[in-house]
This record gives C-alpha cells, structure tokens and sequence, in this order.
C-alpha cells in the first residue's frame, strides 16, 4: 500500500523541456531568428529549452545501404536522444517548393529508425510539436505546414492544430531578436504557451498516476466515482 499523503515522499512536478528544431541552415536565417524568438517565449513561460542546430550535427543523408552496414551514425545517435529528451517540440521550418527543407526531412528520417530494441518511431513516443514558419512574403512560410504536420503526425508526434507563419520577416524581429508585430507576437505566445501545456502533462505523466494511485488510498476516496479514470 501507498503510505498516507500527509507521510508520503514528496512528488515532484516539473515543468516541460523543449527541443526547438530550425529546419534553416543558411547565414543570418530567418526561421532560426524566429526559433530563437520561440525559444525565449518558451522561457519565459517556465519551460527549459534546448536549441538543436542540425547542420552543426552533420548528419548523413539517409542511406539504408550504410545503416545495414554501419549501424546508426553517431549524429543520428545524438539527434535522436535530443528528441527522446525532450517533452515537445519546437519545428521552425522554411518554406521549400510549398514543402519541408530537405535538412528536417533527412534528421526525421534517421531519427524514425529503430536501433538495438528499440522499435521504429520510438523515439517520438508521447512527444507533441508546434510547427513556426518565417517568410519575406505574406503567407510567411505557412505552405509547409501541411507537408511539416503530416511527418509529425506519421512518426506519431501530437501536433497542436494552431500553427504560426510570420509574414514579412526581414522586418518581423527587434535588435534583440523579439517579434515586433503585436499580432505575431500574441500567435506565438499563445501557440507555445499551448504547447507548454500539452507537454506539461506528458513530462508528469507518472508523478499523476503515482499521485492518484495514493489519492485512493485515502478514505472515502472514490466515493463519487472511480478516480482512476482520470488517469
């Protein structure tokens, strides 16, 4: 049995971590400016963030060839335990051709791949996303969005329905990095704040079920229904 609340040991409830993942590799990005923006936002609400350069990482481009021969590179390695890491993700994505950069479709790709025992998609269990997008034109980069969501939602990542594109871009961001737009501004806040929510539960999952399996230890409790239903 689960020792009484007032003896229990405490439980800790932490706030959610999040990798944010610009799909840019090009000097002076628009999209990175735009996840470092994200980045501050998502501090700024409590979360802790990890800023993921994936040019830097130097990651092959998939080859099932070289996997069959040489097991799964050390950067994919590394860009996978980012994510397992991590209770959400940040996907700040250029707009190539109405459809993802090449950059993102290659990390996800080695990322999906099983390694040891470890099935396929593994490493996107319980993990949601926000999907940002910045742009010089006026749809600000949002006709990636669908192709960005779709291999989420294919890897099994909950993607939240609100997305942002930041029209305008080369004039979107302050000396220190800020959206200027009131209106961009306020989408971001919301989207991530959203996010934070969503990846708070999962990040807390087995402190919650930990605390109602002692909750019904408690007398009386369930008395007006079964409270393990709201696990």
């Amino acid at each position: 049995q689960h020792p009484p609340l007032a003896m229990a040991s405490k439980l800790e409830v932490r706030m959610p971590r999040l990798a944010v993942i610009p799909g840019s590799s090009r000097e002076g990005s628009l999209n990175v400016k735009l996840a470092k923006a994200a980045a501050a936002i998502a501090e700024a609400h409590g979360a802790t963030t990890v800023f993921v350069d994936v040019k830097a990482l130097g990651l092959p481009l998939y080859d099932q060839d070289l996997e069959a021969k040489d097991g799964m590179p050390a950067q994919a390695m590394a860009f996978k335990k980012i994510i397992e890491d991590a209770d959400g993700l940040i996907v700040v994505s250029p707009e190539y051709n109405g459809f993802l950069p090449p950059l993102l479709l290659n990390a996800f790709t080695w990322a999906s791949r099983g390694d040891g025992d470890r099935p396929m998609y593994a490493t996107f269990k319980g993990k949601c996303a926000a999907v940002l997008s910045a742009s010089p034109g006026q749809l600000g980069g949002m006709r990636a969005h669908s192709s960005v969501r779709e291999i989420l939602q294919n890897l099994g990542v909950s993607v939240l329905p609100s997305s942002v594109g930041v029209g305008g871009a080369y004039k979107a961001f302050s000396d220190s990095g800020e959206l200027l737009n009131e209106r961009q501004r306020t989408m971001a806040e919301s989207t991530i704040a959203a996010l934070i929510r969503q990846s708070r539960f999962e990040a807390n999952y087995d402190t919650t079920c930990e605390l109602i399996a002692r909750l019904k230890e408690v007398p009386l409790a369930g008395e007006y229904g079964d409270i393990s239903s709201a696990i």
